[in-house]
């Protein structure tokens, strides 16, 4: 089924856009999220992520982060696979506008 998302790509630009980043998410996820869980998933991110500015931080650890904070504090009752899922979309959004790198260990 044809989507308003899939000609649309995020603009890069100075720093990420909060709503283009649940665009990005709802571009390319596998399955159904509310925008209740998709914010919510989102704004634990946007936490770990301004609490290590100008550190090093890896994929894995603001994965497990997101998880474990929504779980701790049943925030979304997704399975955490799919919150997993989310998370990784959100870095690939940060990614594809330049504003996160992947170093390989």
């Amino acid at each position: 089924m044809a989507s308003a998302l899939d000609n649309w790509n995020p603009p890069v630009l100075d720093k990420p856009h909060y709503y283009d980043t649940v665009k990005f998410v709802y571009k390319y996820i596998e399955f159904h999220i509310s925008e209740d869980e998709a914010y919510s998933i989102l704004n634990t991110f946007i936490q770990k992520w301004d609490a290590s500015a100008g550190q090093l931080i890896h994929d894995e650890e603001i994965t497990a982060y997101v998880t474990d904070t929504l779980k701790e504090n049943f925030q979304v009752l997704l399975p955490t696979p799919k919150v997993r899922r989310v998370s990784e979309l959100i870095l690939a959004y940060l990614r594809e506008t330049g504003h996160y790198y992947h170093h390989e260990l």
